[in-house]
């Protein structure tokens, strides 16, 4: 008996160092963890040893509060778990939620949760604001081909991750991705079949005739191969529209797009 009192006595000075030691007037920049650790554990195991002494845990009261409280916190855990997946299902279904894989490493898959619409912003606005002749065609120096090739790319990037968006709680954006599109159809449909069937055309014979002058095609500018295309004028005119469009301010606030990524700093 005199034992527990000793530990009781332990214990409680123990703990009043700690109190004390942890009592901060002011805070100490160089603090070592060691002695509370120490003293914490001494605690514990004191305190288990003054409970067992004791002979708490036989008694009858006891062991049933300890059973109800592990089945009361089994009961709890369920239920965690239940309404966790009850609300990741519903967000799946509602298309509040996207599972996205990102990559493979040598840790594993990283699996993020994210909203299906920011998932939306952040994958477009990156794609496309990397897409210079988008904004912003340089007639000196950009090939009328390639840049066929960039909206091709950008109609069916937008177009694969529209079923992202919700067209109801995303109604806005929705709405704008919708018109991006529809421009870039028509562009594409209007411009793709004739242009590329020309430029083929032309690189494959090396060659054009401009006011009956030859010009080889591999020993000149790209500006100068495409203002003989006969619809040059036109094409020009459309392109500028899709940047006129694309730069608006509307379209920037729509994805985020704070700088481009082909813009001088």
């Amino acid at each position: 008996m005199l034992s527990i009192y000793i530990c009781s006595a332990i214990l409680g000075i123990s703990i009043l160092i700690l109190v004390l030691r942890n009592i901060k007037i002011k805070p100490r920049e160089t603090s070592k963890p060691v002695w509370d650790i120490s003293l914490i554990l001494l605690a514990f195991f004191l305190l288990a040893y003054i409970l067992t002494a004791l002979k708490i845990f036989n008694r009858i009261i006891v062991k049933d509060y300890i059973i109800a409280v592990k089945d009361m916190l089994q009961i709890l855990f369920l239920f965690i778990v239940i309404m966790l997946v009850f609300y990741i299902l519903i967000g799946f279904l509602g298309k509040r939620y996207t599972l996205r894989v990102d990559k493979f490493n040598i840790g594993g898959i990283n699996v993020l949760f994210d909203r299906s619409n920011e998932i939306y912003i952040k994958t477009v606005g990156t794609f496309i604001s990397s897409k210079r002749s988008l904004f912003n065609f340089k007639r000196e120096r950009d090939n009328i081909y390639e840049v066929l090739n960039v909206y091709y790319e950008v109609y069916n990037f937008i177009r694969s991750n529209l079923e992202l968006l919700d067209p109801i709680k995303d109604k806005a954006l929705y709405s704008t991705s919708v018109d991006i599109l529809k421009m870039l159809n028509q562009f594409l449909s209007k411009h793709q079949n004739d242009y590329r069937r020309w430029y083929d055309k032309v690189i494959s014979a090396d060659e054009i005739y401009s006011h009956g002058k030859k010009i080889v095609v591999h020993e000149t500018t790209i500006e100068r191969v495409q203002k003989n295309y006969y619809r040059y004028a036109e094409i020009l005119k459309d392109i500028n529209e899709v940047n006129k469009y694309m730069s608006s301010q509307s379209i920037r606030n729509a994805f985020r797009i704070k700088i481009f990524d082909w813009e001088e700093k």
